[in-house]
């Protein structure tokens, strides 16, 4: 399950901007399509957006990733958010049978652009830690990855996920005799 702190923020902020915004909960729902019913809940804590109604209720509040993110992230007080494999919380969709979806990170992309690329880190590969315009989203497929970001090393294990400010110096390292292999995915802020 994600922490329950986490959805909180995550509320209160969708609140907060709408209410600096002037807005009603029914001026946002005719905004995004969404039921009152669902920002409500959103609002209060009891459900999580989609990643679809997400994107539309940050494009709607007319807010910028960064923004939105600046304080999530750092609740923790690191430069990273690392979701374990066992947190994710299950999200119902659609009503099919055999189809199970679990919710690991929802994210604006509206006002950057995406790349999604699959990484091979091979056992004892190294390098120098590296910098970039916006935020970097790790899902680890397979095998185990030491993270450096900043001072900290966090480690991942097939299923975690990590999601950080790629501004903070970051590399990862494959201290095991496997390849581990990661999906990433990059928010890259335009300057």
């Amino acid at each position: 399950m994600i922490d329950n702190e986490v959805v909180s923020r995550i509320a209160q902020k969708i609140r907060a901007t709408r209410l600096e915004k002037n807005l009603t909960i029914q001026q946002l729902a005719n905004r995004t399509k969404v039921s009152k019913g669902l920002l409500s809940k959103i609002e209060n804590s009891r459900t999580l957006p989609s990643l679809p109604v997400f994107i539309t209720l940050i494009q709607s509040l007319d807010i910028s990733l960064k923004e939105f993110f600046s304080e999530m992230v750092l609740l923790n007080g690191k430069d990273f958010l690392l979701v374990k494999k066992d947190q994710y919380k299950p999200v119902k969709r659609e009503g099919r049978d055999g189809f199970d979806y679990q919710h690991i990170l929802s994210q604006n992309i509206s006002t950057c652009t995406m790349e999604a690329v699959l990484l091979t880190v091979k056992p004892g590969a190294k390098g120098r830690p590296t910098t970039s315009d916006g935020y970097e989203f790790k899902y680890l497929v397979s095998g185990t990855c030491e993270y450096q970001i900043n001072d900290e090393r966090v480690i991942m294990e097939e299923g975690d996920s990590l999601y950080f400010d790629a501004s903070v110096p970051h590399l990862p390292v494959n201290n095991s005799k496997q390849v581990a292999v990661m999906l990433v995915v990059y928010f890259l802020v335009p300057k």
